[in-house]
């Protein structure tokens, strides 16, 4: 099976059972959440890796460069980011390419992924 139709097959999985979680997800922003320009989300993110709320997907940042790699359902992939006004956008070798809304409440940062779930980035030791 090629690694793209394996990755289409756990990325459906990991959102059906997204689905059967007993709290759904959030799909707003908190109150007071404020897009951040281009050049603030450099800083915000580069150097520093995230979990993704509790769904086990981690997100690293290179901090001397646009790197970014992503680890989920036992799969790692690669690839480069760029921030625009209130949003990153991705560009992987096997994910599909994405950009999502970024906002952040002090020193709190949420995004909103692709299937319209508001995430909390958080921190990683």
């Amino acid at each position: 099976m090629k690694n793209t139709t394996r990755l289409a097959a756990v990325l459906t999985v990991v959102a059906w059972l997204g689905g059967c979680a007993s709290t759904p997800p959030a799909t707003e922003f908190p109150a007071g959440a404020r897009a951040p320009a281009a050049a603030e989300i450099g800083p915000l993110l580069k150097g520093r890796s995230f979990k993704l709320g509790s769904g086990g997907v981690r997100v690293d940042y290179a901090a001397d460069s646009d790197g970014v790699t992503v680890y989920f359902s036992g799969n790692v992939d690669h690839g480069t980011w760029r921030a625009e006004d209130g949003r990153v956008c991705s560009n992987f070798k096997n994910i599909s390419s994405a950009c999502s809304d970024l906002r952040v409440v002090g020193n709190e940062i949420y995004l909103k992924r692709s299937n319209g779930s508001v995430v909390k980035l958080e921190p990683r030791s």
